[in-house]
């Protein structure tokens, strides 16, 4: 079971994740070139959500609009369907399996993909994250927050 441990700032958790376009049968590809956004994990969100840059980015196209209720009262967004991974640097020296190694002095990227289509919503994000990682994402693992300022997130 993969793990990502990182540091909070003791009010907010934020964490790179990667947006990758649901494929027809629902198949998944990670592309040459992942789509990688900053995250705010927010338990109290049902539902994942992305910027409408980060969907542009992503190569998504909407496929309806949802209602979505949240402090302002309930508004209708964009809805789409993609897949949400983590992704794991490696170090030059140590491999991930099926990736060819990285160029001199350059980090390899894994990224581990979840099973899991997402039906998010778009919604106007602040300049500090893309991606508002909702319980529908959260709950296919286990989040540890811990007081000392680490977190962990394993799925």
């Amino acid at each position: 079971m993969p793990c990502i441990w990182l540091r909070h700032n003791t009010s907010q958790i934020f964490m790179a994740v990667a947006i990758v376009p649901v494929l027809p049968g629902g198949g998944v590809v990670v592309p040459s070139n992942p789509v990688i956004a900053n995250a705010l994990v927010d338990t109290g969100a049902t539902t994942t959500g992305i910027s409408a840059n980060c969907a542009v980015r992503a190569g998504l196209t909407p496929i309806g609009r949802i209602p979505i209720h949240g402090v302002g009262g309930t508004v209708n967004q964009n809805s789409y369907l993609f897949h949400v991974g983590f992704p794991f640097a490696f170090p030059p020296g140590v491999l991930a399996p099926n990736h060819p190694p990285p160029s001199a002095g350059q980090q390899q990227l894994q990224v581990h993909i979840l099973d899991k289509v997402i039906h998010g919503c778009e919604f106007h994000a602040p300049p500090t994250f893309e991606v508002l990682l909702g319980m529908d994402v959260i709950s296919t693992g286990t989040l540890v927050i811990q007081g000392d300022g680490n977190f962990s997130f394993s799925f």
